[in-house]
């Protein structure tokens, strides 16, 4: 049987609008292999915050441009079309993840600079262990945590309880979410990005970025984005267990890493992002 939060959870997934059409539209453009960026800029043009959210990320520092980009054109051009493509799936996301959460307690900003940092982190991994394709990592990263949206008004509920089981089990927390609500905010993730028909191999990464083995299509992408996440959150400052640092026990063999280079790999990407 489920409790009435996890019903009430559900609920919350299923009024959820679907992906805007607009949206799908380019999403299908983009896979004509005649489209030009002239031709996607003039699409995304016509959604008023979509171009701005193009604009804003073709001006990312991550992104190491030193000019500033104020033409979509130009912005579709230096983000290129498989990093619009991670950026249009992303986008309905986008903007709840910029609000602050007052049940994981975190300020306007704070998810969406973790998710943009676990992006990053999840696509330069993804280049130093040779996985077959850093977008799917990148945008997996991006959304790992979309699933706390929903899961806020609920953590906030049980904040206490959820910080006190954190510290005193030294449990992860979606494994404290698991025991006290009923359901993970990875699990919630997941249900968005099916509501949202994204690819299943996306869907089991986000679901399953703190558990990759269970991932039966592809384990190495969510093993990616749990180490990518794990290796964030040990830089975060006042960390209170609301960004897990723990890498699941199967992650470095699903990645073929051996643990005595683990260490170097953190550092080593540690280093490209933040130098």
């Amino acid at each position: 049987m489920l409790t009435n939060k996890v019903q009430a959870i559900l609920a919350s997934v299923e009024k959820l609008r679907p992906m805007p059409s607009n949206v799908t539209r380019i999403l299908k453009e983009i896979d004509d292999p005649n489209i030009t960026a002239g031709m996607v800029a003039e699409y995304v043009g016509l959604d008023q915050a979509l171009a701005a959210l193009i604009i804003q990320m073709s001006n990312s520092v991550a992104l190491g441009y030193g000019r500033t980009c104020t033409n979509l054109r130009e912005a579709v051009t230096r983000i290129g079309l498989k990093r619009l493509k991670s950026l249009l799936l992303a986008s309905s996301a986008v903007g709840p993840l910029n609000k602050s959460l007052s049940g994981y307690r975190l300020g306007g900003g704070d998810l969406w600079n973790h998710a943009l940092s676990v992006a990053i982190a999840s696509e330069l991994l993804a280049r130093m262990l040779n996985y077959r394709d850093p977008e799917e990592a990148y945008v997996s990263g991006l959304l790992h945590d979309m699933g706390k949206l929903i899961l806020d008004q609920y953590v906030l509920t049980d904040y206490a309880n959820i910080v006190s089981y954190i510290q005193r089990y030294k449990l992860p927390l979606w494994a404290v979410e698991d025991k006290l609500i009923g359901i993970d905010h990875a699990q919630v993730g997941g249900l968005i990005c099916e509501r949202w028909q994204f690819p299943t191999v996306l869907v089991e990464a986000i679901r399953f970025h703190h558990y990759p083995p269970n991932a039966k299509l592809n384990p190495q992408l969510p093993a990616v984005v749990n180490l990518a996440n794990a290796s964030i959150a040990l830089r975060a400052q006042n960390n209170t267990g609301l960004f897990s640092s723990e890498i699941h026990p199967n992650t470095l063999e699903i990645l073929h890493v051996l643990p005595e280079n683990l260490e170097s790999i953190q550092a080593k990407l540690l280093n490209r992002m933040y130098e």
